[in-house]
């Protein structure tokens, strides 16, 4: 049985509703679990998934045991993939996750190696003036990218760069991590569209890749319709 922990990088906050608040410093990013799902994070850790499923069947007795399951399963997998809680004893299967907790989209090791690559020159197109960022990005897709890339090579292009951005030891947040994906996708030989918008209530800033058109974004993500406006595409 695989007991999970909050690694050191997570910082916690409980809220008077039951509810918890989490930052990962790795990634700058904010995450929040309600009351029920802080329950259920708790029980995992506490006693694994198995235990946490148990308890909470007899605890909500009028829900399908095998629902309660496929929700602490995804939950769990979610958890995993943003960082928030890992392995006490790390059993990697692809890129780190464990085996039976799969990313939903597959990463082979081309692509990975390929976002090994891409996840250091974004970093050095960030630390440039953002000028020379957007015309180096420019530069690379327009001698790199050869087709339009489809949903499924842009999901790819994504979860790759995820994939590498939990190695690296400084902060990989929402621009980092997508221009680490239009570069690893345009290296690839496909073009994707690089965008920054913006939200007003409460006001708010987001980057994220396109294709053909529509947003790609890990399914837990915020929508980025309706709440984000695009401001630049690149």
């Amino acid at each position: 049985m695989t007991h999970f922990v909050v690694p050191d990088s997570v910082h916690t906050t409980s809220e008077d509703d039951g509810g918890l608040v989490l930052l990962n410093v790795a990634t700058g990013q904010w995450h929040k679990l309600n009351r029920t799902g802080n329950e259920l994070c708790t029980e995992i850790c506490a006693g694994g998934l198995d235990i946490a499923v148990e308890i909470f069947v007899s605890r909500y007795p009028r829900e399908s045991p095998e629902g309660i399951r496929v929700h602490a399963e995804e939950l769990l997998s979610a958890l995993v993939e943003r960082g928030l809680l890992e392995p006490e004893a790390l059993v990697r299967g692809s890129g780190g996750v464990p085996i039976a907790l799969a990313p939903r989209t597959r990463v082979g090791l081309r692509p990975r190696l390929v976002a090994a690559v891409a996840l250091p020159l974004a970093l050095v197109l960030l630390w440039l003036p953002f000028r020379v960022t957007v015309k180096g990005f420019k530069v690379v897709k327009r001698g790199r990218a050869r087709r339009p890339a489809t949903k499924a090579e842009a999901l790819q292009a994504l979860a790759a760069a995820k994939r590498v951005s939990r190695f690296h030891p400084g902060r990989v947040a929402c621009l980092e991590l997508s221009l680490t994906a239009a570069l690893t996708a345009a290296l690839r030989g496909a073009s994707v569209q690089w965008c920054l918008g913006v939200a007003s209530d409460p006001q708010a800033f987001h980057a994220w890749i396109e294709a053909d058109g529509e947003p790609v974004t890990d399914p837990f993500d915020d929508p980025i319709p309706t709440t984000y406006q695009r401001v630049l595409a690149v």
